[in-house]
């Protein structure tokens, strides 16, 4: 189906141009509003979290004076013990005064007393069997008591007595000589804490709150007072609180039962506690709603009349610029050889002809450069080829003469009988020499693919360390193994990762002929989302070390530095490492020693 020819005036680019315009002003105006909206309420709860904040630590110093008070009752009961005022060896004296006490004091909940012999006093008193069983020198309140000089606050806990939440106060009572002789304290019902803090005011709906932080428990609510709380509602609000904790605010709004809140917290240094206030949001934020929903109402009727507006120029500016920018999308994801259709107004149709003009560029560019990489590709095959070959001939050439004049000597029935035999021994001795060669080059040339298996590399390297032990010990070098308690596990192949292992400790023996120490490292090293983390296992030896110009070509097929060496060894090490998507490093100085780094990926487990 054709489409009606759009009149000339449509297609030009300044009436375009004019109606875009003409919508961003349609929208602009409602889009002011809502940020206008946006920044009052973030600027009101700004305040809010503000007033929270400083409240809270205001409350903190009152609850800090209300605790205070008791700690000064609790230095009472100890000058009057200390002083004689109440005698500690006279249980009925004790009795009275604390009653006495105590009646001056109503939210006391138990005062006590212990010795350092056992015996127990309490007002109220328990039961006599109670006492007779009790021991309060096992008790938090005595012990710390004893350990500090200051008053000791014990944790929550429930009293014995009423199996009420509490804390207890304590302090030691000593004798004339500043022997110990006690320790007297003062049991205090979270209940009182809990109607404290309903006498605050806090704006017309504001709670305070006291949590716990090692355990998360409410330790005093408003609602704990006066009649049966709903403890599912304070465990969620406590949780609420502990979010915010964690996300590392002092401040902010949480969601609990259904409603918004402006919450702050403050520590309070001289216990486990942090003070909590609570404010509804619903008391700040009338006059905010109301222009929250004046905005909607015009964001609405914006987003309306620009509906309108554009769908009448859909089709002639939005189309092209569609077909554009998925032109361009088929090219970056590699097909070449795609041409943007043109048409639509001459912006647009000028940018059609530069994407193909650009496309026709690349498609010619990526011709050329796969045969340049093919041409790269073949010439280092055939370098690689070539050092090959050499090294093999230099390695069986001097093998072939020493079989070849052997041969000669054992032809030669001239020759004694003792040089013959020598010169067959010569020969099976090269013969294995160059088994040896041919072998480790087809390990080289012909990698076995690896079969994976979950092991920790430790594991390997441990039963490795045990196969040479006792010509470790002959050649007196010591092994010294720093380990991690709990070795994480890869994907290897034992048998390869054992032949790696073999190569590296034969040359660190190699390394230290005198003898030495053998460090043997393992330790995790963090990744990235990919690769979440590698395990590096690291064999460092004390011997004579590598000079800077042969560790470039340390890892050269047929490229060794000792006499004895097939110059194959570190090659198939760095192979077998490769085929396990690991990497290898070392690191050499002369005199120093040498240490080989071997990075292994961690097997993660993919969770379902």
């Amino acid at each position: 189906m054709t489409l009606p020819r759009v009149p000339r005036i449509f297609s030009s680019f300044r009436f375009r141009l004019f109606a875009a315009l003409s919508l961003v002003i349609f929208t602009l105006m409602p889009l002011l509003g809502y940020i206008a909206y946006l920044q009052a309420k973030k600027g009101i709860e700004h305040q809010l979290e503000q007033f929270a904040a400083s409240t809270a630590v205001q409350i903190t110093g009152r609850i800090h004076e209300y605790l205070s008070h008791h700690s000064s009752n609790v230095r009472l009961l100890k000058r009057m013990l200390e002083n004689n005022l109440i005698n500690p060896g006279d249980s009925h004296q004790m009795i009275q005064a604390f009653h006495l006490f105590r009646e001056g004091h109503p939210g006391f909940a138990n005062i006590l007393y212990g010795d350092i012999n056992g015996h127990f006093v309490m007002v109220p008193p328990q039961m006599p069997e109670v006492h007779l069983l009790f021991d309060p020198r096992s008790r938090p309140w005595f012990q710390g008591a004893v350990s500090g000089k200051q008053v000791f606050w014990t944790p929550v806990y429930l009293f014995a007595s009423t199996r009420k939440p509490g804390i207890t106060a304590s302090l030691p009572v000593n004798d004339a000589h500043g022997r110990l002789q006690g320790v007297c304290g003062i049991d205090i019902d979270l209940s009182t804490f809990s109607a404290f803090l309903a006498n605050l005011q806090i704006g017309h709906g504001g709670k305070v709150s006291i949590i716990e932080n090692s355990t998360g428990h409410v330790v005093a609510h408003p609602e704990f007072v006066g009649h049966r709380p709903d403890m599912n509602n304070i465990a969620r609000f406590s949780t609420c609180l502990a979010d915010l904790r964690q996300s590392g605010q002092h401040s902010g709004i949480i969601n609990c039962r259904g409603s918004r809140w402006f919450a702050a917290y403050a520590e309070y240094p001289e216990h486990d506690w942090s003070v909590c206030i609570s404010l509804p949001e619903s008391e700040y934020l009338m006059e905010i709603s109301k222009i929250r929903r004046t905005t909607l109402g015009l964001l609405v009727a914006g987003l309306c009349l620009a509906s309108g507006i554009s769908f009448l120029f859909a089709r002639t500016l939005v189309k092209p610029m569609e077909r554009l920018e998925q032109g361009i999308r088929k090219i970056s994801r590699g097909d070449l050889n795609y041409r943007v259709a043109a048409g639509g107004p001459d912006l647009a149709d000028s940018m059609a002809s530069a994407v193909n003009e650009m496309a026709a560029a690349l498609c010619k560019d990526r011709d050329t450069l796969k045969k340049t990489l093919s041409e790269l590709a073949e010439k280092k095959r055939l370098s690689a080829l070539g050092q090959l070959t050499a090294g093999i001939a230099h390695e069986i050439k001097n093998p072939l003469g020493i079989i070849l004049g052997s041969a000669e000597i054992m032809a030669d029935q001239s020759k004694p009988l003792a040089m013959r035999e020598r010169a067959a021994d010569f020969v099976v001795e090269e013969v294995e020499r160059l088994n040896k060669i041919l072998k480790n080059f087809l390990a080289f040339a012909r990698p076995v693919s690896p079969e994976f298996q979950l092991i920790a590399p430790r594991i390997i390297l441990e039963e490795t360390l045990e196969r040479y032990d006792e010509l470790l010990r002959e050649q007196d070098i010591a092994v010294e193994r720093i380990f991690l308690e709990q070795s994480p596990c890869c994907l290897l192949d034992p048998d390869q990762i054992l032949q790696v292992f073999i190569n590296l400790i034969i040359n660190a023996m190699a390394a230290m002929p005198d003898g030495g120490t053998l460090q043997c490292r393992e330790k995790i090293m963090p990744g990235s989302a990919a690769n979440p983390s590698e395990v590096e296992i690291s064999i460092r030896d004390t011997g004579t070390g590598i000079p800077e110009e042969h560790l470039e070509r340390i890892f050269d097929p047929f490229v060794s530095f000792r006499d004895e060496g097939s110059g194959l060894g570190l090659s198939i090490v760095r192979q077998i490492i490769d085929l396990h998507g690991g990497s290898i490093h070392v690191e050499s100085a002369p005199g120093s020693g040498t240490r080989f780094s071997l990075l292994l990926p961690v097997h993660v487990k993919e969770e379902k």
